[in-house]
Formats: structure tokens, sequence, C-alpha cells
């Protein structure tokens, strides 16, 4: 039996907040860190979470105390291997943390095995190690070689682990089927932190859930999309989803989920197959569940299955009202279905969430006049309005690197392209105007539509703009409402509402 210890880093935005109100927050569970630590134990290794996202809010954003809790789990549990989780965002947490780590088992004469694995370790293995402090990175699925590792083999031979002289790196082994695997044991980690009801998820009413996948991969290519950059395409049946779905509910009190995959339309025969089970089942009486999807992946008949299974909330990538920046996105998807699956969801009332990706390369202002008017015609009850920043294991992060738009050997760049709503502009609109119009966008989105009569035909509560100022009112009061809603605008990022300590 072999000790693991899995790390997940915290989030630097909560860095120094004393206060969080978590109704108004959407984290993530460590489910990638769930599913490692559920296999290893299934096969006899003892492993423990130290999930620094949660210690660092209920620690009021003391870091320094994360950090100490972090060497108190490494000197009681005195782990053989330690394992992070991380993406490029995380790098100077992961760095620091990691120095921690090896501080602490120092002191106590511990000499673990630590590996890196998520994305940053798979698109970038060899910086992590020589940057980060790590012995090893693991490229792609980690399921089966955190298994071997823990069994005692030897790293440089299991597939996808990448060390220091590794030159041409293979890829970690897939799981098949996908069957095959535990359902996630959320018990592993403070799961109702993560399930606490919040207004994040649905604008129009407050939600508990946690988090599942129909499958790994997508069959679509995305330029702009990381989701492919670790996972061939593949999934679960419908028999193993639904039960998983009433283990949730029977082991943790939990009434709903949210498939996390890029996109469940991926195997639509699947959602049919799932459906018809939950109904046969009666688990849609037990468990509602939420999902994102592509316009061009539903109908009128799908989503009438969809909400009698229990569906109660979609989440669209539209990204752009425009088909040349869409063609530019290798969406393979036609403007017309941003449309008709918006307009559909308005005639069945069935909710659902427009968000919308500005700052494209080659999206021009013109562009940008055809996403603000699909948004005024088609006035979703929920909107997020993102800048566009070329994610590491994207095709067009790989591109803008050749072209030496990317300059990762400075790790600041790490946080540039990795951060939500960031400062670069890569789109062919001057800078200046380029944040004029994303702000009026921000506007039209967080104010105005949350204020229109189409707004309020769908019942919503929608905390924080049920306090929005009127008409006339300072544009100090009106940001305030904007600032508040950024932070919705892609799930499981920043919180909504964080009061700085003094």
């Amino acid at each position: 039996m072999t000790r693991v210890l899995l790390v997940q880093p915290w989030n630097f935005h909560d860095e120094g907040v004393r206060e969080h109100d978590l109704s108004r927050q959407w984290r993530n569970g460590p489910y990638s860190l769930l599913l490692l630590a559920t296999q290893l134990r299934t096969h006899g290794h003892e492993v423990r979470i130290v999930d620094m996202i949660r210690d660092l809010v209920v620690m009021r954003g003391e870091v320094e105390a994360c950090l100490a809790s972090l060497r108190e789990q490494i000197h009681d549990f005195k782990p053989e291997i330690i394992g992070f989780g991380f993406f490029s965002i995380h790098y100077f947490e992961v760095q620091r943390a990691v120095a921690a780590a090896r501080a602490a088992c120092a002191e106590i004469g511990l000499k673990p095995l630590f590996i890196a694995g998520g994305i940053h370790a798979s698109t970038e293995p060899h910086k992590t190690i020589e940057e980060l402090g790590f012995d090893y990175s693991f490229k792609g699925e980690a399921d089966l070689g955190i298994v071997e590792l823990a069994d005692g083999v030897k790293p440089i031979t299991v597939r996808g682990v990448v060390g220091r002289t590794s030159l041409m790196p293979s890829t970690g082994d897939e799981v098949k089927p996908l069957d095959s695997l535990p359902f996630p044991d959320w018990s592993l980690c403070d799961y109702r932190f993560y399930a606490h009801p919040t207004y994040a998820r649905m604008s129009i009413r407050k939600t508990s859930s946690l988090d599942m996948i129909m499958g790994r991969g997508c069959v679509y290519k995305c330029a702009f999309c990381a989701y492919n950059a670790l996972s061939a395409v593949r999934f679960y049946s419908a028999e193993y989803l639904v039960e998983q779905m009433e283990y949730m509910h029977r082991q943790f009190g939990n009434s709903a989920v949210y498939f996390t995959d890029s996109t469940i339309g991926n195997n639509r025969k699947l959602i049919r197959e799932m459906c018809e089970l939950m109904l046969r089942r009666g688990t849609h009486t037990r468990v509602e569940w939420y999902a994102n999807i592509r316009p061009n992946q539903v109908s009128e008949e799908s989503l009438k299955l969809m909400w009698r299974a229990g569906c109660r909330y979609l989440f669209y990538g539209f990204e752009s009202g425009s088909q040349r920046v869409l063609d530019l996105m290798v969406k393979k998807c036609p403007v017309e279905a941003n449309y008709e699956a918006a307009e559909l969801h308005n005639r069945l009332h069935f909710p659902y969430h427009a968000s919308m990706l500005l700052g494209y390369p080659g999206e021009r202002e013109e562009d940008i006049e055809a996403s603000f008017e699909f948004l005024r015609r088609t006035q979703p009850p929920s909107i997020g309005v993102n800048w566009y920043v070329p994610l590491p294991g994207s095709p067009d992060y790989d591109k803008l690197r050749a072209e030496g738009v990317i300059n990762t050997d400075d790790p600041q760049e790490w946080r540039r392209i990795g951060e939500v709503n960031n400062c670069r502009v890569y789109a062919d609109v001057p800078e200046e105007r380029f944040r004029q119009l994303f702000k009026q966008m921000e506007r039209l989105a967080y104010v105005e539509i949350a204020r229109s009569p189409s707004r309020a035909a769908w019942g919503c509560i929608s905390p924080p703009q049920s306090e929005a100022p009127q008409p006339g009112e300072n544009d100090r009061a009106v940001e305030a409402i904007v600032e508040a809603a950024r932070s919705r605008a892609t799930y499981g990022t920043t919180p909504v509402e964080l009061r700085q300590s003094a």
C-alpha cells in the first residue's frame, strides 16, 4: 500500500479575501483529483486530497495558514507520492506550494515523488519540471498511470510519465471502457462547500449541484478550446450515468448534477437513452440536471425530452453573432443555429445561459456589433461576456506561440493567458475602442437586458441585478452591478461577492 497525497492549488483571486458570500459563488469541485483518488483507493492504496481552494476560503484568505495546513497534512500523512493537478493560471501558486511541501518533507526526512498533472503539465511537461520543482510531469490521462506509480512501477516506464531526460514523451493510457472506473467519492473533499446553494449557476433561482461528466474528449476541434488536450472521445453508458446520479443522491443527499463536458451533444443517442432511463426509473423525480451543449445539437423534440427527464438549464457557448468569427474559431456551427437555439428556448421557456466571447484574433468591430444584435434580438435570461484568452492546450495557443505572440519564457505569461477577462487585446480592433465595446457589451448583458420586460418574464430573481440602480443613477452604481455579474461570465472562476480585508 502506498500513501498518495493529491493537491489542488488555491485560487489567487481569494488571497486576502476575508468574507465570502457562498450564495453568490459557483466553484467546481476537484473532480479530476476525486477520480484519481477513488481509483487509487479501489486498488488498495491510501489517499488524501488537500483542497487548497476550499482551504483558503475557509481560512479567510490567509495563504500562510493554507500552506501551514499543507505542511501539517504532510507531517501527519507522510505521503510517498505527492501529485498536483492544475491549470497554467495556477503557475505561481503551484510553485509556492511545491516549495512549501518540499520544505515540510525535509523537516521529517521524507523523500516522496513529486508529480504534476493536468493541462499545463500535459502541454508543457519539461517546463513544469524545470520551473515548478516537480520530479515528473504526467502527459494525458493519469487514471491508469497513477495506479502503476503507486504499485511501485519505475516512473520512467509508465506511459504518460515525463522525466527531465524524456525526449519524446508518451501519452498516458486511456481507460476503456469508462464504465470500468468507480464512481468518484465526493466524501474525499468537502463536497458541501461545492454544493452550497447559489444563484451563480442559474440566475432564475438558487440551486445546489455537484459535477459529473458524460464522457471525455470532444468531436469538435474549436481553435480556442483546450478540451481535447488530455482525452480522446469516448463515453460512459446511460446505465452508468443514471446509477451514478442515484448513488450521489443516496450517499451525499445530492438533488442536482451539472455535466461539465464541453458539450453533452457529442452523443445525442446517449442523451436520449439516459433521459428515457431516468424516466423509467423515476430518477428525474429525485435529481435534476444541468449541462453544456452546442446550439447545433438541439431540437424541439430533444429539448422537450430533456426537460421531461429533469434537465432544467443548458449552457451555450454561442461565442459570437458573426459567422465570420465563428468560422475563424472553427466552430463548425452556423450563426443561424445560435438564433434558432435561443428562440427555441425562449418559446419553450427552458432556462439557458448565453456565453459570448469577444476579442478573438481577426475579429473586427462589425463582428462585435453582430454579437450586440444577437443579444438584443434573443434577450437570453442569463448572459456571460468573456474576454478571449488563448488557453494552453488549444490550437490557438500553439499557433500564437509559434508566431511569437505568446512568450512562455516569461512566467507572467501563464497568468495573462489563463485569466478570464484579462488585459491583452487580440482582436483587429484598436485597444481603446475594444475596451469601450467590451464595457458596452457588459452593460447590455448585465444591466439593460437584466432589467428588460423579457427578462422579468422568466421570473428571474437574478441577484445582484435585483438591486440594480434605475436609469439616470450614477455610473459607479452601474459599474458595481457589472463587476458583480462579470464573475459569473464563465462558471467556476471568480467569486461574485468578495470583500477585501482592511
